[in-house]
Formats: C-alpha cells, structure tokens, sequence
C-alpha cells in the first residue's frame, strides 16, 4: 500500500501473502448502528506477513452502547500448526490505534493496536507508535491495550512508543531487547537505540515476560525481574 486510504474498511490477507504499508492509512468501518463488525482494520493469517514501514492503522469506533472499540491489527495463525504461523515487522514510521469506545453508557472498552495470536506467529517491533483506543470511562480504565500476544503468539520489543499496558497469556512471550528491568507489572529500561520506555505488562494463563540484553550496548546493571 503506497500513498493510499482505506476509511472505512478492512484488509484481510491470507494464504501466504505479503503486504507493505508504505504510505497507507487504514481505518476498520465504525461499530455502530448501520454496521457491527468485529473487523480489525488488517487481519492476517495463515502463513502471511506484514511489514509495515510508515502510515497509520486504526480500529473501529465504538458509537452506540454495548459495543467496544476495535482492533486495528491483527496477526494470526489461523491454522493448527506452526507451520501456518504469520509474521509482522514494524518500523519508526507506523501509528497503530485501537479503537475508542464513545458509548453513553461508559461501558465500552477501548480496541487492543496490535493482538498476535496462534502458535508460531511472531511480530518484531523495530519502532513505531502502538496506542491502545480510550475507553468510554473517563479515568482510563477501560483504555485498551498497546499489544496482546495469546495462544502462543510471540512479541519482539526492539524500540517503539507504547500507549496502554500490554497483556500476554496462554503460553505467549514478549521480549524486550536491551537494558530492562521488570518490577512487579512494570517493565523499564533503554533500548539499544537510546530510547526509553516505561509499560505495564500484565502476564495471564501461563505468559512470559523476558529480558534480553543486547550485544552492542553495556547497561548499567543486568536485567533483573522481581516478582509480579
């Protein structure tokens, strides 16, 4: 996708597909009351691959009670086997947002940026903005999440901005890569490339947070974890 809009609407790609988002914006259909879709903006599977390099992808808004906002990327499995497993790669120029939620009722959640899912599938984030939608909750605790990695899904943090706690479960992984330390929910440090970052990750059903240090950059102190 080169200098193009998609709003609304949702790319699914499957079957061993590659997309690139070079200068797209994509933006899934609203949930409201003349559609109800539980779409994210892009859903992959079955052995495809996302690289996206600079644009912006957004999930559905949420604009009637009872519904929440969107996802806007997800990367999925969608077979049984590993084999199958989908890929993403992510660079400083993308924004990904999660749906908000702007029901009367303050009941809506807001939409998760990025869910990876299914045994196999791994994302590598390289840079690039992942904000979780708003909840209709004004105190931020229906905010949806920067990213979510179940059912064996793995997530490989090399730099990024992260708006919105992440979540991993069901025997999925998230891996930071460079100066880290894990205390309690929160995850801090320096990746390689200077920059800092500060996110609550929330492990569920047999998650797993891993620090991993990088060869060309000396921290100050050894990734360490206390307990959660």
């Amino acid at each position: 996708i080169t200098s193009s809009s998609f709003n609304p609407g949702t790319i699914a790609i499957t079957e061993n597909t590659a997309l690139t988002i070079q200068n797209g914006n994509i933006i899934a259909p609203k949930n409201g009351y003349k559609s109800d879709t539980e779409w994210p903006a892009i859903r992959l599977s079955v052995g495809s691959t996302l690289n996206a390099i600079y644009g912006s992808v957004t999930g559905s808004l949420a604009t009637i009670d009872g519904r929440d906002g969107g996802e806007a990327i997800e990367i999925y499995n969608g077979q049984s086997g590993p084999e199958t497993a989908s890929f993403g790669y992510f660079y400083d120029g993308m924004t990904v947002t999660g749906g908000d939620a702007i029901t009367r009722d303050k009941n809506g959640v807001g939409g998760t940026a990025l869910h990876i899912h299914g045994f196999g599938t791994s994302v590598f984030i390289y840079g690039g903005t992942f904000r979780g939608g708003k909840g209709s909750d004004e105190d931020g605790d229906d905010d949806g999440l920067s990213v979510y990695a179940s059912n064996g899904g793995r997530v490989n943090v090399y730099s990024g901005s992260f708006e919105g706690r992440m979540e991993v479960g069901d025997s999925s992984v998230i891996a930071f890569y460079g100066c880290f330390m894990r205390n309690g929910t929160t995850v801090s440090g320096v990746f390689a490339d200077e920059t800092n970052l500060s996110v609550d990750v929330r492990r569920e059903d047999g998650g797993q947070v891993v620090l991993i240090p990088v060869s060309d950059q000396v921290c100050d102190t050894a990734p360490s974890m206390a307990p959660s």
